[in-house]
C-alpha cells in the first residue's frame, strides 16, 4: 500500500511540474507574439495611408 501511495505522489508531482512547464511555455509564446505585433509597423502605415 505504501508503494502505491508513493507512486501516486511521485506521479502527481511529475504532472504538476509538467503543467507548470506547459503554462510557462504558453505565457512566453503569447508575450513573444505580442512583442512581435508591436514591432510590426505595417498596421500604422495602413492607418495613415487610409486617413485621407
Amino acid at each position: 500500500m505504501a508503494e502505491s501511495a508513493a507512486g501516486i505522489v511521485v506521479g502527481l508531482c511529475g504532472l504538476s511540474v509538467a503543467m507548470l512547464l506547459v503554462a510557462g511555455h504558453y505565457w512566453r509564446e503569447m508575450s513573444r507574439r505580442r512583442q512581435l505585433k508591436r514591432m510590426d509597423h505595417r498596421d500604422c502605415w495602413e492607418v495613415m495611408r487610409h486617413r485621407r
